[in-house]
């Protein structure tokens, strides 16, 4: 009796008393860090592991190490983040992941109130093992180019097909540098594979696209349209999504927030950052202490609130576990800092670099940012996509790297599309 009294209080319990993330932002002004259960300061430092295609969360079975870096001259990807590679990353004194979580993934077949069973299963396991092996995990609902409708990866075909219906599989518009036959009269190369969930791998001049200048497709109509309809009439879809989400992490203290999209490329920044409050509300009826990331639009830090809203400013300044997200890429890495520093004394939360060049002259980021107090996650861990070496094409021409001819006979995993290159398992800044 005593024991059914005790398991029947629990289940009465708050989700958010039953699971405390074991960081979070610290609770005392001018919550500009992240502390651990016992109010120490936390310096996150680690990498990303972002699969940007099926499975979409690498397996983590086994023992060996993921080494797929073009160095190595390995014609495949791994498909999987096992022990070994926990091990490894402790070996070079990294504690924390940010994980890709994309909503494609998360839910593939359409609106839901649960996740898709093989990515939910996938998911927990990979969580289970970061719980008990002291890995922190960083939620990042990525996207680049909005979704795979705009050659991109991230927003689901299905939402798409809610957003712009009447622009599926039309030449997307206006791209300034066409690709040979696949301009903005050419309706037939466009309309293959039209509303495929594999639209952004299948379709010939997706491809094209995604081996030069992908990040032209953020500003079309196409991609702008979809984040309009996300921001007004479709925000539910993305909010229910970022809620389960927070639920998942509830199971795991080993996840410590959830960065709310990865580089927006929204030009509606005032609609984008009431956006960010509905999200955050959703996050909120599960868990106060999970933390919450909100990024501005593009990758750096901006300091203006040009477009913010009264009411989001009030918002602003009495939201709790709020942390401000980055990235820096650029030739000035001390300039950017500072601007993330403007932020973190504006806003009074911390800030987080949760991507920078995991080669060449990244370390100069990462310097700059541990200097400030502001932890830090290298792009990033493995190219997890197949097939990335490609046989040359059938007029004897040389293939770019990740970007094979489509062949539905061919096994494949993940996508090597928007900036999915420079994985190393084993980059360290000394």
């Amino acid at each position: 009796m005593t024991a059914f009294f005790f398991l029947t209080v629990i289940a009465l319990l708050p989700r958010s008393l039953l699971s405390i993330p074991r960081v979070i932002v610290d609770p005392s002004p001018p919550h500009s860090q992240f502390v651990n259960v016992d109010s120490a300061p936390v310096l996150l430092v680690g990498t990303n592991v972002v699969m940007k295609g099926a499975p979409w969360i690498p397996s983590t079975r086994g023992f060996d190490v993921c080494e797929t870096t073009m160095e190595t001259g390995n014609t495949t990807s791994c498909q999987s983040f096992t022990l070994g590679d926990v091990k490894h990353l402790k070996d070079l004194n990294y504690n924390f992941i940010r994980l890709g979580v994309i909503w494609a993934g998360g839910q593939p077949d359409g609106p839901s109130n649960s996740l898709g069973d093989e990515f939910n299963e996938r998911l927990h396991d990979f969580l289970t093992l970061c719980d008990d092996n002291d890995i922190n995990v960083l939620f990042d609902l990525h996207e680049d180019a909005v979704g795979t409708a705009v050659c991109g990866e991230g927003l689901p075909m299905w939402f798409s097909k809610l957003a712009i219906p009447n622009r599926i599989g039309l030449p997307i518009y206006p791209l300034f540098e066409e690709k040979d036959d696949c301009g903005i009269t050419d309706l037939d190369s466009w309309a293959e594979y039209a509303g495929d969930d594999d639209y952004n791998i299948k379709n010939p001049c997706c491809r094209k696209m995604n081996q030069a200048n992908w990040a032209a497709l953020d500003f079309t109509v196409q991609a702008q349209e979809t984040l309009r309809f996300l921001f007004n009439d479709g925000a539910e879809h993305y909010v229910r999504y970022v809620k389960l989400l927070a639920e998942a992490a509830m199971e795991h203290p080993s996840v410590i927030g959830i960065e709310l999209m990865n580089e927006p490329p929204a030009i509606q920044r005032g609609k984008m950052w009431e956006f960010w409050e509905l999200c955050y509300d959703a996050v909120r009826e599960i868990s106060e202490e999970l933390a919450v990331g909100i990024m501005d639009t593009g990758e750096e830090a901006l300091r203006t609130d040009i477009g913010l809203s009264d009411k989001t400013k009030a918002w602003l300044a009495q939201a709790k576990n709020l942390f401000y997200a980055f990235h820096d890429y650029g030739k000035d890495p001390a300039a950017v800092t500072s601007k993330a520093l403007e932020i973190v004394a504006k806003r009074q939360m911390p800030a987080l670099l949760t991507e920078f060049g995991g080669y060449g002259d990244g370390c100069e980021h990462q310097k700059n940012a541990t200097a400030a107090n502001i932890g830090s996650s290298y792009w990033h861990y493995s190219d997890y996509c197949w097939p990335k070496h490609c046989d040359d094409d059938a007029d004897g021409n040389p293939v770019p790297d990740g970007h094979c001819e489509f062949d539905p006979s061919v096994e494949r995993w993940g996508a090597c599309i928007t900036g999915w290159g420079s994985g190393d398992h084993n980059f360290v800044c000394s």
